[in-house]
């Protein structure tokens, strides 16, 4: 991981306080639903509402977890697509089982050209508890967002995202979980938050070795955070 620069953390720290306050200035995203016989009707749209035309690419993903066994699904579409100005397009549609076993998180992300978030939306259905949800329902916190391509690089997220719930984390940064091709057959798995390498290796197809690095990547995960935190309280102090 790069050591982090005095101004670096500086940002890091106004970007944490003001990160929901950012998103959908210039293209809003928004998630329309409609609920009917136990089914959930999902529909991801985009909206430029700038006199400038955009490039982007969007990712509508659904996670779904059992209030009991907290066991986790995790359902992806994404695409590319451009707005002209002042235009409102539809961009993905999906259907939902709803049962009152599962807390059902939608979410929905656009990038820019830059690979940059600059719209979100995001809805939790069947939630048992919303005292601690933001008045704008904007802000989110501990989301791993799944960038994964091929079988062993979701099995590998799996085991990272049981992991991350196992240890309470609950980033206000989204935390990627990118795949790409590498030599040959393999590919190599990346943990990103905030454009800061986590950790990469080449992916296996071995359950030990994947449940392994999730394990490596989640302890460096933890020190970043406290490395973030204390340079925090240094720039407080000083």
């Amino acid at each position: 991981m790069k050591p982090l620069h005095f101004m670096q953390i500086l940002l890091l720290s106004v970007s944490i306080s003001g990160y929901a306050q950012i998103m959908n200035k210039e293209v809003k995203a928004k998630i329309e639903t409609t609920e009917f016989e136990n089914m959930l009707s999902v529909t991801g749209t985009a909206e430029n509402v700038t006199d400038v035309h955009k490039s982007m690419r969007y990712k509508l993903t659904v996670i779904k977890k059992n209030k009991r066994s907290k066991n986790l699904s995790n359902n992806s579409q994404d695409g590319r697509f451009t707005l002209a100005p002042n235009e409102k397009k539809i961009l993905s549609r999906t259907q939902v089982n709803l049962s009152k076993e599962d807390e059902t998180i939608l979410l929905l992300l656009l990038y820019d050209e830059d690979d940059k978030i600059i719209g979100k939306d995001r809805i939790v259905v069947g939630e048992d508890d919303k005292a601690d949800q933001p008045a704008d329902g904007l802000e989110l916190t501990g989301i791993v967002s799944d960038e994964t391509k091929t079988k062993f690089g979701k099995e590998f997220y799996d085991y990272f995202y049981g992991k991350y719930q196992e240890k309470k984390l609950n980033a206000r940064k989204i935390v990627k979980v990118e795949e790409e091709l590498s030599f040959g057959r393999t590919t190599r798995i990346r943990v990103v938050i905030d454009n800061d390498l986590i950790n990469e290796f080449v992916s296996r197809p071995d359950e030990d070795f994947l449940v392994y690095m999730a394990e490596e990547s989640i302890a460096r995960l933890i020190k970043y955070f406290q490395d973030v935190e204390k340079q925090k309280q240094y720039i407080t102090q000083y």
